[in-house]
């Protein structure tokens, strides 16, 4: 059949505009109306959201990386108050027998006997605040820092001192995480101290600037540690590790350094003698040395602190309590140096009146008559260590300074602690004083710095003593700032430690 093709087309076109004009003016009011109604523009193209599903394995991929970064995440800042609230801490343990879990060293010693080499994979279980610490350890956050400065008469110029100190300590230390380079006393207590500057700054494994630093220094104190727990023969070695030890995993939660702590805590009860002192080597003897004491005195207050689960821990403290109550302290005094069985010594000295008069504050004692003689001795002791004066040595004259100088550090390391500790007009006397010594006599190379010429070893001793001087402000809540201890709004548990400051 023929058909006219024009007419078929004209006829098509005829038919079909009805229809297709309709919906084309029907789609053209449309867009006007969502124009008018929202006033977006109708030139943009539309986007179109495409959803990919992922695989297994790919949604396996970001699970880990998300728990590398929350395990990487530094601790979050934390509000400091005159009444600090309690603070929970959800801890993530990593089992011993785990590939790469623990506590490792460079040189692949164990932990103790029998443990695999623990040299990689060291493992943070960062927590995001202490246990039931109320607050112990919250001014050492950045806005901790700068609160308690201001709180307490610190300076800009006193931290300025305590970050080229840390630099300094960063740029000296050995890759083993010693600084055997720059000061050869006793390597374990050299680094112990060194630490505990790190640590009363707040910085741990997971800090920019200086977390390898603290890291590495953890690794090589634990691979000094025997079977037994022993960090050293020498028991101001060990009391300084355990120290350092134990408030590393206070702050941390790293679980390698709990085991490390116990360990060393266990060696400083058994080495306590009957009447709650001790001596060099640990001997059981009728002598006693509160010097060696004061360092043991310290560890077993930052284990209790810490959380330590030694159930002889409480009684070595209250021991500790007794001997320096009734057995160093010199009556109306201050405290002496050491003594035969549990008689006094010869006289006060102001290096153990502050060990003493400390000691006895971190134990919960502040308002004792023993402190209360010793920061009264120590006010009116006429003695050029109160003076604070910084003497110089031949490394003024371009000459090799000896390892121990003239300048008083250990002393003034505790009168500056237990003045801080009383605070009032015990502070104010001594805060400018021993701070302008310090900034002043400290030997700045560009961003770094550093002291020589103290009493007893070398650099590191005298850097590590004056920064942790001028951290006083915020490493310890003041013990003039009680700490009210209410029941807990929820049941603390059992391996929780409420831990009162007074």
């Amino acid at each position: 059949m023929n058909i006219d093709y024009e007419k078929m087309m004209f006829t098509l076109k005829k038919h079909a505009w009805g229809p297709v004009g309709s919906v084309f003016f029907h789609v053209l009011g449309l867009v006007l109306l969502i124009q008018f109604s929202v006033g977006v523009s109708t030139e943009k193209a539309p986007e179109v959201e495409v959803t990919m599903m992922e695989t297994k394995a790919e949604v396996l991929e970001k699970v880990e990386e998300v728990v590398k970064q929350e395990l990487e995440k530094p601790p979050e800042q934390e509000v400091v108050s005159d009444r600090p609230t309690d603070a929970t801490v959800s801890t993530m343990e990593v089992p011993s027998d785990a590939p790469g879990s623990g506590l490792g060293n460079s040189e692949g010693a164990g932990i103790g006997s029998g443990d695999p080499s623990l040299a990689t994979g060291f493992e943070i279980a960062m927590a995001k605040s202490p246990l039931v610490m109320r607050g112990l350890y919250a001014q050492r956050t950045a806005g901790g820092r700068k609160g308690a400065l201001s709180a307490f008469g610190g300076s800009g110029r006193g931290e300025d001192a305590v970050l080229r100190a840390l630099r300094w300590l960063k740029a000296n230390q050995d890759e083993n995480g010693s600084w055997s380079k720059v000061d050869s006393t006793s390597l374990p207590a050299m680094a112990g101290l060194a630490l505990l500057t790190f640590l009363a700054h707040g910085e741990t494994p997971s800090s920019p600037e200086f977390g390898a630093t603290v890291e590495k220094a953890m690794k090589y104190i634990v691979s000094k540690q025997n079977a037994k727990g022993n960090f050293s023969g020498n028991p101001y070695e060990h009391g300084i590790c355990t120290y350092a030890i134990a408030e590393g995993f206070g702050l941390t939660k790293i679980m390698a350094l709990k085991e490390a702590m116990e360990k060393g805590i266990q060696v400083i009860i058994d080495g306590q003698q009957t009447g709650g002192g001790f001596d060099y080597g640990y001997a059981k003897g009728p002598r006693w040395d509160l010097s060696v004491a004061g360092w043991q005195f310290q560890a077993m207050k930052a284990a209790k602190m810490a959380g330590s689960s030694n159930p002889g821990l409480d009684g070595a403290i209250a021991s500790s309590i007794k001997f320096l109550r009734n057995t160093a302290h010199q009556p109306t005094q201050g405290f002496g140096y050491s003594g035969e069985k549990e008689g006094p010594s010869a006289g006060s000295t102001p290096s153990m009146t502050g060990a003493g008069t400390l000691c006895l504050q971190l134990m919960g004692k502040p308002d004792s008559p023993e402190v209360r003689s010793g920061l009264k001795w120590m006010n009116e002791t006429k003695s050029g260590v109160f003076d604070v004066t910084w003497e110089r040595e031949e490394a003024d004259k371009g000459k090799a300074a000896p390892k121990a100088g003239k300048n008083p550090v250990y002393a003034w390391y505790y009168i500056t602690q237990a003045k801080f500790q009383k605070g009032e007009s015990d502070w104010k006397e001594w805060n400018p004083k021993f701070t302008t010594a310090l900034v002043r006599n400290q030997i700045v190379e560009g961003k770094l710095g550093h002291w020589e010429n103290g009493d007893h070893g070398g650099k590191v001793y005298t850097t590590a003593l004056c920064t942790l001087m001028l951290e006083v402000y915020y490493r310890y809540l003041p013990t003039f700032k009680h700490v009210e201890v209410a029941a807990p709004a929820t049941a603390v548990k059992s391996d929780d430690v409420v831990v009162d400051v007074k």
